[in-house]
Order: structure tokens, then C-alpha cells, then sequence
């Protein structure tokens, strides 16, 4: 006998897609039924991923105390890329980490500034720090969108055959956002597929399918965007 779910209270990205597919129409049968078992095993994968993020964070602000109180630029340019993929891979669990976050962020942004007023704005190195550092702004608000983190691991939880029922089942402000990501290729498939599911779903009398509806009606919109220019 196969027991209902139990889900937590603060899952990782592991959990949470399973959270999406729970009695969920638009996804299949298979997949939306959803037993405790799997739950136990997402919940064991994100919890041993979140440790050795945790290992990872640590490593870094070691490294970060260990500079002398006058670090040459070299030193700070060989730890940014450090800095900057470990807040990376904590925004990519999908989990909150306030404490983490904030001291990642600070320390880029104190190196960043320490590099600027060395260079100076004008030079070329200045310039290029200065666009790097705007980068990364831009790439860490995207990965604020959990949808998106999770596509963009290696090892997403989201399968390229479970992409349009996600989309769908997303908040449309989540959908919205990851919508430029896609190529025109990818919003045809798209869109035949979530038509498919959408027929599917409607025989659900107990689900709501508005917001679904506003989503597809968005990537409709992207995809004829693109197919006009």
C-alpha cells in the first residue's frame, strides 16, 4: 500500500516539482500520482545537496578571511568566480537562504567596488569589471524565479517532457519571466503541447484552469512576436 504525501514545509527544488504534479491535471496520470516514497527520496536529495552547498559556502568565506587586509586585485579577481558560483548554486536549490545570500552579495559587491576605485572607471579593466558586475546582477535576478533556477542546473528536476505542464501549473508572473529564455523552436513545441493538456485538464471539473489559460495565451503571444519578426 502506497502512502499519501506528506510534504514539507520549506521543500527543495527536488520536492517542489513533485509538489507541482500532485493531483495536478495537466500532468499524466503517472506522474501526478504522487506517493510518500518519492516525496522521502526528493526530500534525502535536497537535503544532501543543500549540506554540501553549505560545505561550499563555508570553503569560500574561508578563503575570503584568509586575504591580508590590502589584497592585490589579482587575489580578488581569482575568488570573484568562486563568490559568484556559490551564490549561484545556493539561488539553484530554490530554498531561502537570507543569511547566505546577503553575505555572498556583499562580498562581490566590496570586491567589485575595491577593483573599480584601483582601476579606476575609465580604464578598460574598470570598464570590464563594471560590466561583469552588471551581469551578474541581471543573471542573479533571473535565478530569483524558481522555475528558472531549477531549468538552469545541469540536473534539473524539471524533464524537458514535463516543461509545458510546469509552465502551465506556474504562477503567471514566473511563466511570464522565463519566456524570453525560449527560441522559437521551443514555443511552437510549446504550444502544441500545452493545447494538448488543456483538453486533457478540462475534463477535471475540480481544477482551475484560468490561470493555465492566461499562460498559454502568453506564450502564444511570444511565439507570434517572434514569428513576425
Amino acid at each position: 500500500m502506497s502512502l499519501s504525501p506528506n510534504f514539507s514545509k520549506n521543500p527543495g527544488c527536488w520536492e517542489q516539482q513533485l509538489i507541482r504534479k500532485y493531483k495536478n491535471p495537466l500532468f499524466s496520470k503517472q506522474e501526478r500520482g504522487v506517493v510518500h516514497h518519492q516525496v522521502v527520496e526528493a526530500r534525502e536529495k535536497d537535503k544532501a545537496e543543500q549540506q554540501a552547498f553549505h560545505k561550499q559556502f563555508e570553503t569560500a568565506v574561508e578563503k575570503v578571511s584568509k586575504l591580508p587586509e590590502k589584497a592585490e586585485a589579482e587575489q580578488l579577481l581569482a575568488l570573484i568566480p568562486e563568490l559568484t558560483r556559490c551564490y549561484n548554486d545556493g539561488m539553484m536549490l530554490c530554498i531561502d537562504l537570507p543569511k547566505e545570500k546577503q553575505a555572498l552579495s556583499r562580498l562581490l559587491t566590496l570586491f567589485e567596488e575595491t577593483l573599480l576605485k584601483t582601476a579606476g572607471e575609465e580604464s578598460a579593466f574598470g570598464e570590464q569589471v563594471a560590466r561583469d558586475k552588471a551581469e551578474r546582477k541581471i543573471h542573479q535576478e533571473v535565478l530569483e524565479n524558481r522555475i528558472i533556477a531549477s531549468m538552469m542546473r545541469e540536473d534539473s528536476p524539471i524533464s524537458v517532457e514535463e516543461l509545458a505542464a510546469t509552465l502551465l501549473s506556474a504562477a503567471v508572473e514566473e511563466a511570464e519571466a522565463l519566456l524570453p529564455f525560449l527560441d522559437p523552436a521551443q514555443l511552437d513545441s510549446l504550444q502544441q503541447q500545452c493545447t494538448t493538456l488543456l483538453e486533457q485538464a478540462a475534463q477535471s471539473a475540480n481544477h482551475n484552469l484560468e490561470s493555465a489559460q492566461q499562460i498559454f495565451g502568453l506564450i502564444q503571444t511570444t511565439a507570434n512576436s517572434h514569428a513576425t519578426e
